[in-house]
């Protein structure tokens, strides 16, 4: 058996999925290609221009809200994309199955869930698409799709709310988010001897800001806090370039603190280090971050939210893991000091983690692929 995972190269949150499902895969023997879906079907200028809408959005996440919420209600939108889609790429498609010929196709976004099933129906070849829906909580309108073979989501909430946008129910799943290598198989870890490990004061209170996988978030928070300059230790992730750690600091530079200590490693693949060596995860709400956090029962503290993340902000601040200060960026330092000074209040949020029904296995969720795949293939 063969298999295929897709995503679209737009920050880490369809790639991290779409890599721990392959890796998964290839372990159990299963010879599957990760590809990215623009550069699969020869389309790379929509790519990029995909990639920089995006990460101009991201700039202005309050405009972000306002044109994802009216374009996800638009479905006239997907429906010209698979049309211009069937038209431009249908050669080319059909051309890559000749030289790898999967068994089966999984996703991790909307454009390679939706668009794929539709150009290989019309050609007549029958290959199962399998979509895992990265939001957990939710799914764009876009994702609802009658031909995909299974909608996987990870959570309750998420299969309810694709019912309610119209999937048809025999191919909604609810499945385990694939977490990534490093931090499913992680060594686990004190926050002691993870901070030890990382090279950090491990006896300070320690705080994570997270600017996501394109290195694009406010700052608004370390600025507030190194202005407070409590002994306290703020470790700065994210796929920042050149410009933007001297951005970084030149911001601590300027604020002089003599007590707060900041480090800013950027783009780390020990992730689950920097996950046990923190008290609170802070920064934009990439969905892969949120779980990530949730996985090592880490409070999240949100200062930035996109469109499709708004139902996990509602998740983390009604399971009481976590905050949304994105409508209110002041708050974000008054709740980390609190923290700082109540360490007793993180405590105490443990037993909130346990009680959070999610499970996390890319190796389940391959397992899962892999079984349907097979039943088609003996009926």
């Amino acid at each position: 058996m063969k298999g295929l995972c897709v995503y679209v190269d737009g920050g880490k949150g369809h790639y991290v999925p779409a890599k721990a499902v392959m890796e998964s895969l290839n372990e159990m023997g299963v010879e599957t290609h990760l590809e990215e879906f623009f550069s699969y079907l020869d389309i790379k200028w929509i790519g990029k221009i995909n990639k920089f809408y995006w990460r101009s959005m991201l700039r202005m996440p309050g405009l972000e809200r306002k044109l994802s919420k009216h374009n996800d209600a638009d479905s006239n939108g997907m429906e010209l994309a698979v049309n211009m889609a069937r038209k431009l790429c249908t050669k080319k498609l059909l051309s890559r199955l000749d030289e790898f010929r999967p068994d089966f196709i999984f996703a991790t976004h909307p454009y390679a869930s939706t668009i794929l099933p539709e150009m290989l129906y019309s050609a007549g070849i029958n290959i199962p698409v399998y979509y895992f829906a990265t939001d957990v909580f939710s799914a764009p309108v876009a994702t609802i799709c009658d031909k995909l073979r299974r909608f996987y989501i990870a959570t309750e909430e998420g299969k309810e709310r694709v019912l309610k946008m119209g999937q048809k129910p025999d191919t909604v799943v609810l499945s385990p988010f694939p977490l990534q290598k490093s931090v499913a198989e992680g060594e686990k870890l004190s926050k002691e001897e993870a901070r030890h490990k990382l090279g950090l004061n491990p006896s300070l209170f320690t705080l994570q800001l997270n600017l996501g996988g394109e290195g694009i978030g406010s700052l608004s928070l370390l600025k507030n806090l190194l202005k407070a300059d409590k002994p306290m230790q703020i470790v700065i992730l994210g796929g920042m370039d050149k410009k933007g750690t001297a951005h970084i600091n030149e911001i601590i530079r300027n604020a002089d603190a003599k007590n707060t200590k900041v480090s800013v490693p950027g783009f780390v693949s020990n992730v689950n280090e920097y996950l046990a060596a923190s008290d609170i995860v802070a920064g934009r709400a990439g969905i892969n971050t949120i779980v990530e956090a949730m996985y090592a029962h880490r409070p999240f503290l949100i200062t930035e939210l996109v469109y499709t993340v708004l139902p996990s902000a509602e998740y983390i601040v009604s399971h009481k893991v976590g905050w949304n200060t994105s409508d209110n960026p002041e708050e974000a330092a008054d709740i980390v000091l609190d923290a700082y000074a109540h360490p007793e209040k993180l405590e105490e949020m443990e037993s909130a983690f346990n009680s959070i029904p999610i499970e996390y296995s890319a190796e389940k969720l391959a397992s899962m692929i892999v079984s349907d795949a097979a039943s088609l293939e003996r009926s």
